[in-house]
């Protein structure tokens, strides 16, 4: 099960705008594949066990260090 770090983008961001707000404990999503994201600064799972496209385009606001996460864009 591969697992990808997220990137951190600035708050300022555009994209950042969109974040989803990550629950610390728990991955905002979960099931339907075999991908992992983890938040690009503290390494939490945010996204598991998930498919390649449900990730695509995944802006995601850490529960645990309040960063914003952006998908990493891997093929």
């Amino acid at each position: 099960m591969p697992q990808f770090d997220m990137i951190i983008i600035s708050p300022d961001s555009p994209q950042a705008q969109n974040a989803e707000a990550h629950t610390a404990g728990k991955p905002l999503r979960e099931g339907g594949g075999s991908e992992t994201y983890r938040c690009g600064a503290c390494k939490t799972k945010l996204l598991v066990n998930v498919a390649h496209h449900d990730a695509h385009g995944a802006v995601v606001k850490c529960g645990k260090c309040g960063k914003i996460n952006a998908e990493p864009h891997h093929h």
